[in-house]
């Protein structure tokens, strides 16, 4: 699955428990002339992959927009569950709730709405420490890495696509 990305711990060969996704989904986002245009989110799933629970979840996220810096935007992941069952999973809108967290893009979110976000490229970084009630030690995932473009795909209706490519570690 694109943007999916799972491995070894490197203690005892056991596999990595908690894994991170990033799927393009179709939406509509109001427009400041009370148009609905259609718009394309990110959505960052964080999912249990293995057969016992996943505790004591620790999350961290950066964004850094083109250009600009990079920020931690671990505080926009808040209100997360302490553990995830067996393939149980977490989401976020990365526009909703990722991109006003940055510093760089917050106010312009606000002044400009959508249209801030075009022809942007925001480099997005997520990795996690976790538990499993069976051992004693915690993992961490591997940092998975994405880069993450949105550009008005139709000029008549306005469409706004997104583009994600794989980032580079």
């Amino acid at each position: 699955m694109p943007g999916m990305r799972e491995g070894k711990t490197g203690r005892d060969d056991r596999e990595i428990c908690l894994v991170f996704s990033l799927q393009a989904a179709s939406s509509h986002l109001r427009a400041s002339d009370g148009r609905d245009i259609p718009f394309t989110r990110a959505i960052l799933t964080a999912r249990n992959v293995c057969e016992s629970d996943v505790i004591d979840i620790s999350l961290h996220t950066t964004l850094g927009q083109e250009g600009g810096t990079v920020q931690d935007v671990t505080h926009a992941l808040s209100g997360s569950p302490p553990s995830l069952p067996p393939g149980g999973s977490i989401t976020w809108d990365v526009y909703d709730r990722l991109l006003p967290a940055h510093a760089g893009t917050a106010s312009k979110v606000h002044m400009f709405g959508y249209r801030a976000a075009l022809n942007w490229r925001f480099d997005l970084a997520v990795w996690a420490s976790y538990s499993c009630p069976a051992g004693s030690l915690p993992e961490q995932t591997p940092v998975s890495r994405w880069v993450l473009s949105w550009h008005v795909a139709d000029t008549v209706t306005g469409a706004v696509e997104l583009a994600i490519e794989e980032g580079k570690d």
